[in-house]
Protein backbone atom coordinates (compact mmCIF):
# COMPACT_ATOMS: atom_id res chain seq x y z
CA UNK A 1 0.00 0.00 0.00
CA UNK A 2 1.34 3.14 -0.62
CA UNK A 3 2.61 5.61 1.73
CA UNK A 4 0.17 8.29 1.06
CA UNK A 5 -2.96 6.16 2.09
CA UNK A 6 -0.89 4.66 5.06
CA UNK A 7 -0.10 8.04 6.08
CA UNK A 8 -4.07 9.60 5.53
CA UNK A 9 -5.05 7.02 8.28
CA UNK A 10 -2.11 7.48 10.67
CA UNK A 11 -3.04 11.63 10.24
CA UNK A 12 -6.95 10.85 11.01
CA UNK A 13 -6.22 9.49 14.16
CA UNK A 14 -4.37 12.50 15.96
CA UNK A 15 -6.10 15.24 18.37
CA UNK A 16 -6.60 18.63 16.86
CA UNK A 17 -3.97 20.41 18.76
CA UNK A 18 -1.42 17.66 17.69
CA UNK A 19 -2.41 18.04 14.23
CA UNK A 20 -2.07 22.03 13.92
CA UNK A 21 1.32 21.60 15.22
CA UNK A 22 2.37 18.83 12.86
CA UNK A 23 1.24 20.73 9.83
CA UNK A 24 2.31 24.26 10.95
CA UNK A 25 6.14 22.51 11.38
CA UNK A 26 5.73 20.90 7.92
CA UNK A 27 3.77 23.05 5.25
CA UNK A 28 4.17 26.76 4.32
CA UNK A 29 0.55 27.27 3.25
CA UNK A 30 -2.64 25.25 3.29
CA UNK A 31 -3.74 25.63 -0.42
CA UNK A 32 -5.22 22.97 -2.41
CA UNK A 33 -6.09 20.40 0.54
CA UNK A 34 -9.37 19.10 0.88
CA UNK A 35 -8.99 15.92 3.05
CA UNK A 36 -6.36 13.69 4.68
CA UNK A 37 -5.01 11.79 1.27
CA UNK A 38 -4.30 15.55 -0.16
CA UNK A 39 -2.53 16.04 3.33
CA UNK A 40 -0.63 12.79 3.60
CA UNK A 41 0.56 14.20 -0.32
CA UNK A 42 1.79 17.31 1.00
CA UNK A 43 3.67 15.95 3.56
CA UNK A 44 5.11 13.28 1.43
CA UNK A 45 6.30 15.88 -0.95
CA UNK A 46 10.46 16.27 -0.92
CA UNK A 47 10.36 19.93 -0.37
CA UNK A 48 7.75 20.00 2.73
CA UNK A 49 10.94 16.31 3.89
CA UNK A 50 13.17 19.22 3.12
CA UNK A 51 11.72 21.57 5.24
CA UNK A 52 11.49 18.44 8.13
CA UNK A 53 14.90 17.07 7.80
CA UNK A 54 16.59 20.66 8.01
CA UNK A 55 15.35 20.69 11.74
CA UNK A 56 16.64 17.07 12.80
CA UNK A 57 19.76 16.43 14.63
CA UNK A 58 22.62 14.54 13.01
CA UNK A 59 22.02 11.30 15.09
CA UNK A 60 18.31 11.36 14.05
CA UNK A 61 19.37 11.53 10.47
CA UNK A 62 22.07 9.08 10.44
CA UNK A 63 18.90 6.74 12.40
CA UNK A 64 16.72 7.10 9.50
CA UNK A 65 19.36 6.08 7.09
CA UNK A 66 20.83 3.53 8.59
CA UNK A 67 17.44 1.85 9.88
CA UNK A 68 17.90 -0.59 12.81
CA UNK A 69 16.05 -2.45 15.60
CA UNK A 70 19.26 -1.82 17.79
CA UNK A 71 18.51 2.22 16.98
CA UNK A 72 18.11 4.57 20.38
CA UNK A 73 14.35 5.11 20.34
CA UNK A 74 15.85 9.10 21.77
CA UNK A 75 17.40 9.46 18.51
CA UNK A 76 14.25 8.33 16.44
CA UNK A 77 11.68 10.39 18.46
CA UNK A 78 12.03 13.60 16.57
CA UNK A 79 11.51 12.10 12.85
CA UNK A 80 8.39 9.79 14.22
CA UNK A 81 6.99 13.94 16.14
CA UNK A 82 7.32 14.95 12.08
CA UNK A 83 5.83 11.44 10.42
CA UNK A 84 8.82 11.09 8.59
CA UNK A 85 8.79 6.94 9.78
CA UNK A 86 6.50 4.85 9.13
CA UNK A 87 4.91 4.06 12.42
CA UNK A 88 5.03 0.52 12.61
CA UNK A 89 8.72 -1.00 12.05
CA UNK A 90 11.16 0.89 14.60
CA UNK A 91 13.51 3.25 12.98
CA UNK A 92 11.80 2.95 9.16
CA UNK A 93 12.05 5.79 7.41
CA UNK A 94 9.12 6.22 5.31
CA UNK A 95 10.10 5.53 1.50
CA UNK A 96 10.00 9.41 0.55
CA UNK A 97 11.93 10.23 3.25
CA UNK A 98 14.25 7.01 2.01
CA UNK A 99 14.65 8.63 -1.38
CA UNK A 100 15.10 12.25 -0.45
CA UNK A 101 18.23 11.16 2.03
CA UNK A 102 19.40 9.06 -1.09
CA UNK A 103 19.19 12.33 -3.35
CA UNK A 104 21.56 14.31 -0.69
CA UNK A 105 24.92 13.57 -2.21
CA UNK A 106 24.45 15.08 -5.63
CA UNK A 107 23.24 18.04 -3.67
CA UNK A 108 26.05 18.55 -1.35
CA UNK A 109 24.39 17.00 1.82
CA UNK A 110 25.81 14.46 3.41
CA UNK A 111 25.73 10.99 2.41
CA UNK A 112 24.35 8.06 4.97
CA UNK A 113 27.50 6.91 5.76
CA UNK A 114 28.91 10.26 6.18
CA UNK A 115 26.00 11.04 8.83
CA UNK A 116 27.41 8.22 10.97
CA UNK A 117 30.75 8.49 10.30
CA UNK A 118 32.10 11.91 9.42
CA UNK A 119 33.89 13.28 13.21
CA UNK A 120 32.52 16.83 14.48
CA UNK A 121 34.64 19.77 13.36
CA UNK A 122 37.50 21.25 15.95
CA UNK A 123 37.56 24.32 17.10
CA UNK A 124 40.50 26.53 15.00
CA UNK A 125 39.96 29.69 17.59
CA UNK A 126 42.47 28.47 20.33
CA UNK A 127 43.52 31.38 22.32
CA UNK A 128 42.77 31.70 25.80
CA UNK A 129 39.55 33.95 26.77
CA UNK A 130 41.14 36.65 26.32
CA UNK A 131 41.29 39.87 29.12
CA UNK A 132 39.49 42.35 27.61
CA UNK A 133 35.95 40.08 27.13
CA UNK A 134 34.90 40.53 30.56
CA UNK A 135 35.21 44.30 30.44
CA UNK A 136 34.16 44.94 26.69
CA UNK A 137 30.75 42.57 27.21
CA UNK A 138 30.07 44.51 30.26
CA UNK A 139 30.16 47.92 28.60
CA UNK A 140 28.13 46.27 26.40
CA UNK A 141 25.21 45.27 28.74
CA UNK A 142 25.31 48.57 30.25
CA UNK A 143 24.57 49.99 27.08
CA UNK A 144 21.89 48.09 26.23
CA UNK A 145 20.37 48.14 29.32
CA UNK A 146 20.45 51.69 29.61
CA UNK A 147 19.09 51.86 26.03
CA UNK A 148 16.20 49.61 27.22
CA UNK A 149 15.34 51.83 30.39
CA UNK A 150 15.38 54.92 28.19
CA UNK A 151 13.21 53.68 25.48
CA UNK A 152 10.80 52.31 28.44
CA UNK A 153 10.84 55.76 29.98
CA UNK A 154 9.49 56.91 26.45
CA UNK A 155 7.20 54.17 25.68
CA UNK A 156 5.22 54.63 28.84
CA UNK A 157 5.01 58.36 28.04
CA UNK A 158 4.09 58.38 24.68
CA UNK A 159 2.94 55.05 22.31
CA UNK A 160 4.89 54.44 18.76
CA UNK A 161 3.38 53.47 16.10
CA UNK A 162 4.70 50.21 13.49
CA UNK A 163 3.70 50.46 10.32
CA UNK A 164 1.89 47.26 8.58
CA UNK A 165 4.96 46.86 6.38
CA UNK A 166 7.23 46.31 9.40
CA UNK A 167 9.40 48.86 11.39
CA UNK A 168 8.76 52.02 13.14
CA UNK A 169 6.87 55.06 11.66
CA UNK A 170 8.94 57.54 10.48
CA UNK A 171 8.17 60.82 13.17
CA UNK A 172 8.24 58.03 15.80
CA UNK A 173 11.88 56.66 14.89
CA UNK A 174 13.33 60.01 14.69
CA UNK A 175 12.06 61.15 17.82
CA UNK A 176 13.45 57.71 19.67
CA UNK A 177 16.74 58.05 17.79
CA UNK A 178 16.96 61.86 18.28
CA UNK A 179 15.66 61.20 22.01
CA UNK A 180 18.09 58.10 22.90
CA UNK A 181 21.12 59.29 20.85
CA UNK A 182 21.36 55.59 19.05
CA UNK A 183 21.46 54.18 15.63
CA UNK A 184 18.37 53.40 13.24
CA UNK A 185 19.52 49.54 13.48
CA UNK A 186 19.74 49.96 17.46
CA UNK A 187 16.18 50.99 17.98
CA UNK A 188 14.82 47.68 16.18
CA UNK A 189 16.97 45.56 18.49
CA UNK A 190 16.25 47.13 21.67
CA UNK A 191 12.64 46.76 20.73
CA UNK A 192 13.29 42.95 20.12
CA UNK A 193 15.03 42.78 23.32
CA UNK A 194 12.52 44.22 25.38
CA UNK A 195 9.85 42.95 23.74
CA UNK A 196 11.40 39.13 24.16
CA UNK A 197 11.89 40.67 27.78
CA UNK A 198 7.86 41.40 28.13
CA UNK A 199 8.84 44.47 28.64
CA UNK A 200 7.20 46.28 25.88
CA UNK A 201 4.03 44.98 23.52
CA UNK A 202 3.22 45.38 20.28
CA UNK A 203 -0.61 45.64 19.83
CA UNK A 204 -2.91 47.07 16.69
CA UNK A 205 0.14 48.34 15.79
CA UNK A 206 1.45 50.21 18.30
CA UNK A 207 4.43 49.57 20.69
CA UNK A 208 3.84 50.26 24.54
CA UNK A 209 5.48 49.52 27.45
CA UNK A 210 3.79 46.78 29.30
CA UNK A 211 2.97 46.30 33.21
CA UNK A 212 6.32 44.53 33.73
CA UNK A 213 7.80 47.61 32.73
CA UNK A 214 7.97 49.80 35.60
CA UNK A 215 8.97 47.25 37.77
CA UNK A 216 11.99 46.03 35.66
CA UNK A 217 13.02 49.81 35.84
CA UNK A 218 12.77 49.37 39.58
CA UNK A 219 15.44 47.12 39.58
CA UNK A 220 19.51 48.00 40.12
CA UNK A 221 21.33 47.95 36.74
CA UNK A 222 22.69 43.70 37.61
CA UNK A 223 19.24 42.42 38.02
CA UNK A 224 17.99 44.63 34.73
CA UNK A 225 20.65 43.11 32.44
CA UNK A 226 20.36 39.36 34.09
CA UNK A 227 16.39 39.99 33.27
CA UNK A 228 17.32 40.77 29.75
CA UNK A 229 19.82 37.99 29.25
CA UNK A 230 18.11 35.46 31.14
CA UNK A 231 14.96 35.64 28.52
CA UNK A 232 17.19 35.94 25.46
CA UNK A 233 18.85 32.50 26.33
CA UNK A 234 15.40 31.03 27.34
CA UNK A 235 14.13 32.24 23.71
CA UNK A 236 17.45 30.62 21.80
CA UNK A 237 16.20 28.00 19.50
CA UNK A 238 17.10 24.45 20.78
CA UNK A 239 19.74 23.42 17.80
CA UNK A 240 21.16 26.60 18.79
CA UNK A 241 21.09 27.07 22.53
CA UNK A 242 22.23 23.67 23.08
CA UNK A 243 25.50 24.53 21.70
CA UNK A 244 26.06 28.01 22.63
CA UNK A 245 24.96 26.52 26.79
CA UNK A 246 28.23 23.55 25.99
CA UNK A 247 30.51 26.87 24.95
CA UNK A 248 30.26 28.91 28.02
CA UNK A 249 34.25 28.96 28.20
CA UNK A 250 34.61 28.40 24.20
CA UNK A 251 34.86 31.25 21.69
CA UNK A 252 31.28 31.26 19.85
CA UNK A 253 31.84 33.14 16.21
CA UNK A 254 32.68 30.52 13.76
CA UNK A 255 33.53 27.71 15.37
CA UNK A 256 29.87 28.16 16.93
CA UNK A 257 28.21 28.56 13.21
CA UNK A 258 30.51 25.27 12.06
CA UNK A 259 29.60 23.17 14.92
CA UNK A 260 25.80 23.66 14.61
CA UNK A 261 26.35 23.09 10.50
CA UNK A 262 27.74 20.08 11.80
CA UNK A 263 24.53 18.82 13.56
CA UNK A 264 22.65 20.27 11.49
CA UNK A 265 23.61 19.55 8.30
CA UNK A 266 20.62 20.12 6.56
CA UNK A 267 19.39 23.46 8.02
CA UNK A 268 21.60 25.10 5.10
CA UNK A 269 21.48 28.46 4.62
CA UNK A 270 18.12 29.78 6.84
CA UNK A 271 20.30 28.15 9.86
CA UNK A 272 23.51 29.96 9.45
CA UNK A 273 21.51 33.29 8.85
CA UNK A 274 19.64 32.45 12.26
CA UNK A 275 22.78 31.41 13.87
CA UNK A 276 24.65 35.08 12.78
CA UNK A 277 21.57 36.83 14.01
CA UNK A 278 21.92 35.09 17.57
CA UNK A 279 25.38 36.02 17.62
CA UNK A 280 25.30 39.31 16.58
CA UNK A 281 22.24 40.12 18.93
CA UNK A 282 24.49 38.32 21.66
CA UNK A 283 27.18 40.84 21.25
CA UNK A 284 24.70 43.50 21.60
CA UNK A 285 23.33 42.22 24.93
CA UNK A 286 26.94 41.99 26.21
CA UNK A 287 26.54 38.28 26.31
CA UNK A 288 29.81 38.44 24.48
CA UNK A 289 32.62 40.38 23.64
CA UNK A 290 34.29 39.87 20.34
CA UNK A 291 32.90 36.05 19.86
CA UNK A 292 33.87 34.95 24.17
CA UNK A 293 31.34 34.94 26.40
CA UNK A 294 31.75 37.29 29.40
CA UNK A 295 32.39 35.97 32.65
CA UNK A 296 28.42 37.42 33.50
CA UNK A 297 27.45 35.04 30.87
CA UNK A 298 29.52 32.21 31.77
CA UNK A 299 27.87 32.61 35.10
CA UNK A 300 24.52 32.16 33.23
CA UNK A 301 25.13 29.72 30.73
CA UNK A 302 27.15 27.46 34.08
CA UNK A 303 23.97 27.83 35.79
CA UNK A 304 26.42 28.51 38.43
CA UNK A 305 26.36 28.37 42.18
CA UNK A 306 27.80 31.75 42.71
CA UNK A 307 24.91 34.51 42.81
CA UNK A 308 24.55 35.62 39.05
CA UNK A 309 23.85 38.77 40.23
CA UNK A 310 27.09 39.48 42.12
CA UNK A 311 28.98 38.74 38.69
CA UNK A 312 27.09 41.16 36.91
CA UNK A 313 27.04 43.99 39.97
CA UNK A 314 30.94 43.48 40.05
CA UNK A 315 31.29 44.37 36.03
CA UNK A 316 28.62 46.79 36.17
CA UNK A 317 29.10 50.60 36.77
CA UNK A 318 28.61 51.00 40.08
CA UNK A 319 25.16 53.15 40.79
CA UNK A 320 25.07 56.87 42.66
CA UNK A 321 22.16 58.30 44.69
CA UNK A 322 23.45 61.85 44.65
CA UNK A 323 23.26 64.43 41.76
CA UNK A 324 24.85 67.63 41.57
CA UNK A 325 22.16 70.74 41.16
CA UNK A 326 22.94 73.61 39.35
CA UNK A 327 21.99 77.17 39.40
CA UNK A 328 21.16 77.34 35.56
CA UNK A 329 18.71 74.87 36.42
CA UNK A 330 20.60 71.41 35.48
CA UNK A 331 20.71 68.48 37.91
CA UNK A 332 24.07 66.48 36.99
CA UNK A 333 23.82 62.65 38.03
CA UNK A 334 28.13 61.49 38.41
CA UNK A 335 26.86 58.02 37.35
CA UNK A 336 24.06 55.48 36.85
CA UNK A 337 21.47 56.48 38.95
CA UNK A 338 19.94 54.17 41.46
CA UNK A 339 16.25 53.71 40.22
CA UNK A 340 14.03 55.12 42.55
CA UNK A 341 16.13 58.04 42.37
CA UNK A 342 16.21 57.65 38.96
CA UNK A 343 12.47 57.26 38.68
CA UNK A 344 11.55 60.21 40.87
CA UNK A 345 14.08 62.47 39.79
CA UNK A 346 12.28 62.16 35.92
CA UNK A 347 9.30 62.70 37.21
CA UNK A 348 10.25 66.31 38.48
CA UNK A 349 12.85 66.79 35.50
CA UNK A 350 13.26 66.11 31.84
CA UNK A 351 16.61 64.35 31.02
CA UNK A 352 18.33 66.18 28.31
CA UNK A 353 21.70 63.93 28.38
CA UNK A 354 22.12 60.39 28.36
CA UNK A 355 24.84 58.11 29.33
CA UNK A 356 27.11 56.87 32.31
CA UNK A 357 26.58 60.29 33.15
CA UNK A 358 23.19 61.51 32.57
CA UNK A 359 21.51 65.60 32.68
CA UNK A 360 18.28 66.81 33.53
CA UNK A 361 16.47 70.18 33.45
CA UNK A 362 14.19 71.09 35.67
CA UNK A 363 11.64 73.64 34.65
CA UNK A 364 8.02 75.18 34.73
CA UNK A 365 6.69 72.78 33.29
CA UNK A 366 8.26 69.71 34.96
CA UNK A 367 7.51 70.78 38.40
CA UNK A 368 3.68 71.51 37.09
CA UNK A 369 3.48 67.93 35.69
CA UNK A 370 5.18 66.51 39.01
CA UNK A 371 2.56 68.86 40.99
CA UNK A 372 0.01 67.15 38.75
CA UNK A 373 0.94 63.43 39.47
CA UNK A 374 0.53 64.51 43.27
CA UNK A 375 3.85 65.78 44.52
CA UNK A 376 4.06 69.03 46.56
CA UNK A 377 6.50 71.94 46.92
CA UNK A 378 7.62 70.84 50.29
CA UNK A 379 8.40 67.14 49.13
CA UNK A 380 9.90 68.13 46.16
CA UNK A 381 12.58 70.21 47.87
CA UNK A 382 12.86 68.07 50.41
CA UNK A 383 14.01 65.21 48.10
CA UNK A 384 15.92 67.71 45.90
CA UNK A 385 18.14 68.22 49.53
CA UNK A 386 18.45 64.57 50.12
CA UNK A 387 20.04 63.61 47.22
CA UNK A 388 21.65 67.11 45.54
CA UNK A 389 25.62 67.04 46.85
CA UNK A 390 25.37 70.52 46.14
CA UNK A 391 22.35 71.74 47.98
CA UNK A 392 19.36 73.25 46.21
CA UNK A 393 20.45 76.37 44.85
CA UNK A 394 18.13 79.42 45.07
CA UNK A 395 16.95 79.52 41.42
CA UNK A 396 15.93 75.61 41.80
CA UNK A 397 14.15 76.74 45.00
CA UNK A 398 12.22 79.74 43.31
CA UNK A 399 11.16 77.82 40.33
CA UNK A 400 9.40 75.05 42.53
CA UNK A 401 8.42 77.78 44.74
CA UNK A 402 6.69 80.28 41.65
CA UNK A 403 5.61 77.07 39.97
CA UNK A 404 3.45 75.70 43.14
CA UNK A 405 1.96 79.21 43.98
CA UNK A 406 0.69 79.36 40.07
CA UNK A 407 -0.38 75.57 40.12
CA UNK A 408 -4.34 75.26 39.56
CA UNK A 409 -4.91 78.87 38.14
CA UNK A 410 -5.34 77.65 34.57
CA UNK A 411 -7.57 74.88 34.77
CA UNK A 412 -8.96 72.83 31.73
CA UNK A 413 -11.41 69.85 30.99
CA UNK A 414 -13.33 68.33 28.34
CA UNK A 415 -17.40 70.10 27.94
CA UNK A 416 -20.45 68.69 29.93
CA UNK A 417 -23.20 66.94 28.02
CA UNK A 418 -25.05 70.40 27.84
CA UNK A 419 -22.07 72.23 26.32
CA UNK A 420 -21.42 69.36 23.68
CA UNK A 421 -25.25 70.19 22.76
CA UNK A 422 -24.10 74.36 22.20
CA UNK A 423 -21.11 72.63 19.92
CA UNK A 424 -18.45 73.21 22.75
CA UNK A 425 -15.66 70.63 23.06
CA UNK A 426 -13.52 72.12 25.69
CA UNK A 427 -13.20 74.73 27.99
CA UNK A 428 -9.97 76.49 30.18
CA UNK A 429 -10.72 78.66 33.49
CA UNK A 430 -9.14 80.92 35.75
CA UNK A 431 -9.81 83.67 38.16
CA UNK A 432 -7.26 85.51 36.71
CA UNK A 433 -8.76 87.61 34.16
CA UNK A 434 -5.42 89.23 32.70
CA UNK A 435 -4.36 85.57 32.18
CA UNK A 436 -7.34 84.76 30.34
CA UNK A 437 -7.13 87.13 28.11
CA UNK A 438 -3.12 86.84 27.20
CA UNK A 439 -4.62 83.08 25.83
CA UNK A 440 -7.08 84.96 23.93
CA UNK A 441 -5.30 86.84 22.01
CA UNK A 442 -1.90 84.58 22.17
CA UNK A 443 -1.52 84.13 18.06
CA UNK A 444 -0.12 81.04 18.88
CA UNK A 445 -3.33 79.91 20.38
CA UNK A 446 -5.28 80.66 17.73
CA UNK A 447 -6.70 77.71 15.88
CA UNK A 448 -8.24 76.40 19.02
CA UNK A 449 -10.78 79.56 18.40
CA UNK A 450 -11.10 80.46 22.25
CA UNK A 451 -14.07 82.41 23.02
CA UNK A 452 -15.10 84.02 26.24
CA UNK A 453 -18.03 82.50 27.97
CA UNK A 454 -18.88 84.33 30.49
CA UNK A 455 -16.37 85.69 33.50
CA UNK A 456 -13.90 82.97 34.07
CA UNK A 457 -14.02 80.61 30.99
CA UNK A 458 -12.88 80.26 27.90
CA UNK A 459 -14.60 77.66 25.42
CA UNK A 460 -13.10 75.80 22.50
CA UNK A 461 -14.67 73.45 19.62
CA UNK A 462 -11.76 71.12 20.12
CA UNK A 463 -11.52 67.86 22.28
CA UNK A 464 -9.78 68.53 25.51
CA UNK A 465 -6.68 66.51 24.72
CA UNK A 466 -5.99 68.85 21.87
CA UNK A 467 -6.86 71.77 23.99
CA UNK A 468 -4.44 70.75 26.88
CA UNK A 469 -2.01 70.08 25.02
CA UNK A 470 -1.55 73.15 22.93
CA UNK A 471 -1.70 75.08 25.66
CA UNK A 472 0.65 73.34 27.68
CA UNK A 473 3.39 73.17 24.64
CA UNK A 474 3.10 77.30 24.94
CA UNK A 475 4.35 76.84 28.40
CA UNK A 476 1.02 78.62 30.39
CA UNK A 477 0.83 76.50 34.00
CA UNK A 478 -2.64 74.99 32.52
CA UNK A 479 -3.96 71.54 34.88
CA UNK A 480 -6.33 68.75 33.79
CA UNK A 481 -9.50 68.80 35.83
CA UNK A 482 -12.26 65.98 36.11
CA UNK A 483 -16.13 67.29 35.96
CA UNK A 484 -15.90 66.99 39.90
CA UNK A 485 -12.85 69.51 39.70
CA UNK A 486 -10.04 67.38 41.03
CA UNK A 487 -6.80 67.11 39.42
CA UNK A 488 -5.08 64.80 37.34
CA UNK A 489 -2.00 64.42 35.29
CA UNK A 490 -2.87 63.24 31.28
CA UNK A 491 -0.93 61.07 29.43
CA UNK A 492 -0.60 62.37 25.26
CA UNK A 493 -3.53 61.06 23.03
CA UNK A 494 -2.79 57.94 21.47
CA UNK A 495 -2.62 57.22 17.56
CA UNK A 496 -4.53 54.39 17.70
CA UNK A 497 -4.47 52.58 14.26
CA UNK A 498 -7.92 51.22 12.69
CA UNK A 499 -8.26 47.37 13.86
CA UNK A 500 -6.67 45.08 11.69
CA UNK A 501 -8.59 42.26 10.24
CA UNK A 502 -8.58 39.03 12.42
CA UNK A 503 -5.33 37.22 11.86
CA UNK A 504 -5.75 34.44 9.73
CA UNK A 505 -5.20 30.98 11.17
CA UNK A 506 -4.68 28.94 7.71
CA UNK A 507 -3.74 25.73 9.70
CA UNK A 508 -6.53 25.90 12.31
CA UNK A 509 -8.81 26.03 9.65
CA UNK A 510 -6.79 23.55 7.13
CA UNK A 511 -7.90 20.97 10.41
CA UNK A 512 -11.61 22.06 10.68
CA UNK A 513 -11.96 21.65 7.18
CA UNK A 514 -10.39 18.15 7.11
CA UNK A 515 -12.35 17.00 10.16
CA UNK A 516 -15.71 17.94 8.06
CA UNK A 517 -14.27 15.93 4.53
CA UNK A 518 -13.70 13.15 7.73
CA UNK A 519 -17.37 13.54 8.93
CA UNK A 520 -18.84 13.59 4.84
CA UNK A 521 -16.95 10.12 4.03
CA UNK A 522 -18.33 8.85 7.33
CA UNK A 523 -21.62 9.18 5.95
CA UNK A 524 -21.15 8.38 2.26
CA UNK A 525 -18.76 4.80 3.19
CA UNK A 526 -18.05 4.63 -0.42
CA UNK A 527 -16.93 7.75 -0.90
CA UNK A 528 -14.15 7.23 1.43
CA UNK A 529 -13.46 3.82 -0.26
CA UNK A 530 -13.46 5.74 -3.80
CA UNK A 531 -11.12 7.55 -1.85
CA UNK A 532 -8.63 5.30 -1.34
CA UNK A 533 -8.61 4.05 -4.34
CA UNK A 534 -7.69 6.95 -6.38
CA UNK A 535 -4.57 7.09 -4.60
CA UNK A 536 -3.69 3.39 -4.93
CA UNK A 537 -4.42 4.01 -8.98
CA UNK A 538 -2.07 6.69 -8.85
CA UNK A 539 0.97 4.87 -6.63
CA UNK A 540 0.14 1.09 -8.96
CA UNK A 541 -0.48 0.00 -4.89
CA UNK A 542 -1.57 -3.46 -4.20
CA UNK A 543 -4.55 -3.47 -2.51
CA UNK A 544 -6.66 -6.41 -0.68
CA UNK A 545 -10.55 -6.03 -1.76
CA UNK A 546 -13.44 -7.36 0.47
CA UNK A 547 -16.30 -7.55 -1.95
CA UNK A 548 -19.71 -8.36 -0.76
CA UNK A 549 -21.73 -11.22 -2.58
CA UNK A 550 -24.72 -11.75 -2.95
CA UNK A 551 -25.36 -15.00 -0.89
CA UNK A 552 -23.62 -12.32 1.97
CA UNK A 553 -20.72 -13.47 2.06
CA UNK A 554 -17.28 -11.69 1.83
CA UNK A 555 -14.76 -12.35 -0.84
CA UNK A 556 -11.60 -11.34 -0.64
CA UNK A 557 -9.30 -10.18 -3.80
CA UNK A 558 -5.12 -8.99 -4.05
CA UNK A 559 -5.86 -6.95 -6.65
CA UNK A 560 -3.45 -3.84 -8.44
CA UNK A 561 -6.49 -1.20 -9.19
CA UNK A 562 -6.16 0.02 -12.86
CA UNK A 563 -9.33 2.60 -13.58
CA UNK A 564 -12.69 3.95 -11.46
CA UNK A 565 -14.99 5.47 -13.71
CA UNK A 566 -18.95 4.45 -13.48
CA UNK A 567 -18.90 3.18 -10.14
CA UNK A 568 -16.75 0.26 -10.93
CA UNK A 569 -13.25 -0.65 -10.49
CA UNK A 570 -10.81 -2.01 -12.84
CA UNK A 571 -8.16 -4.49 -11.43
CA UNK A 572 -5.74 -6.79 -11.86
CA UNK A 573 -6.73 -10.32 -10.09
CA UNK A 574 -2.61 -11.12 -9.13
CA UNK A 575 -3.72 -14.48 -7.94
CA UNK A 576 -5.81 -15.43 -11.06
CA UNK A 577 -4.03 -13.15 -13.45
CA UNK A 578 -7.21 -11.94 -14.67
CA UNK A 579 -8.60 -8.48 -15.09
CA UNK A 580 -11.65 -8.20 -12.86
CA UNK A 581 -14.35 -5.52 -12.51
CA UNK A 582 -15.84 -4.48 -9.22
CA UNK A 583 -18.97 -2.65 -8.60
CA UNK A 584 -17.92 -0.11 -5.80
CA UNK A 585 -21.29 -0.22 -4.35
CA UNK A 586 -19.91 -3.91 -3.12
CA UNK A 587 -16.69 -2.88 -2.08
CA UNK A 588 -16.84 -3.47 1.87
CA UNK A 589 -12.91 -2.37 2.94
CA UNK A 590 -9.69 -1.98 1.20
CA UNK A 591 -7.17 -2.67 3.14
CA UNK A 592 -2.93 -3.09 2.49
CA UNK A 593 -1.97 -6.37 0.37
CA UNK A 594 -0.04 -8.72 2.68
Amino acid sequence: MSDTLALAGRLQLLEDDALVALVSQRLNDARGIKDFFDLADRLLDSASIDTALATLPRRTLAALAHPSSAAVPADLEPAARLFLTDGQTPGRALDAVTRVLESWPSRGLPSPEQLADEPAPEDTDLAPQRDTSDRMAAERAFTATAGIAELLHELRATPVRELAKGGVAAPDAKRLLASLGIEPNDLDALLRIARRAGLVTLDDLLWTATDDALPWLLKGSAERWIALATSWLDALAHDIGEVLRSRSRRPWGDDAQRTIAYLYPAGGEPLRRRVAFVLDSAEYLGITANGYPGAAARALLDNTTEPLSEVAAALLPAEVSNVYLQHDLTVIAPGPLTPDVDVRLRTLADIEGRGLASTYRISAASVTRALAEGETAEGILAFFRAVSLTGVPQPVEYLVTEASSRYGRLRAGAASPEDELRGIGSYVRSDDDALLSTLAVDHGLASLGLEHDGGDRLTSRFPFETLFWMISDARYPIVAEQASGATFAPVRARTWQKAPAPKPRPFVDLVARLRESAHAVDDAPEAWIARQLDVAIKAKSPLAVSVGMPDDKTVVFLVTPLSLAAGRLRAIDEKAGVERTLPLRNITAVAPAP
